[in-house]
């Protein structure tokens, strides 16, 4: 007994399963074009939400640095705390996801 994984929902099950108990997709039909063709659109999706998640890193570090330099506000105050930590959280969360995705796309 193995384990594998899901082709659909890319969870950890038993080889021995015929059906998924996480999404309930047949596994026993499945051919290996079809198994490779899932897999290629779980890689997508995955691509996808890093790319997502890299937008949403470069909107959060863009936003801190704008009203830092436009509002600029007193330094050791509360918002001169909250724009420095959105533009450092916002480059840190960025450069991960962006390391992620090249990893991602070795991995082919």
């Amino acid at each position: 007994m193995a384990i594998i994984r899901c082709p659909k929902c890319a969870k950890s099950i038993s080889d021995k399963h015929k059906q998924c108990p996480h999404c309930e997709s047949n596994i026993a039909e499945l051919n290996d074009e079809q198994v490779l063709q899932l897999q290629r659109e779980q890689r997508i999706k995955k691509k996808q939400m890093f790319i997502n998640h890299s937008f949403l890193a470069l909107i959060l570090f863009l936003g801190g640095f704008f009203c830092l330099y436009f509002l600029q506000p007193q330094e050791e105050t509360l918002q001169w705390y909250a724009y420095t930590a959105a533009i450092g959280i916002g480059c840190i969360w960025y450069l991960v996801n962006r390391i992620i995705l090249v990893t991602l796309k070795k991995k082919k």
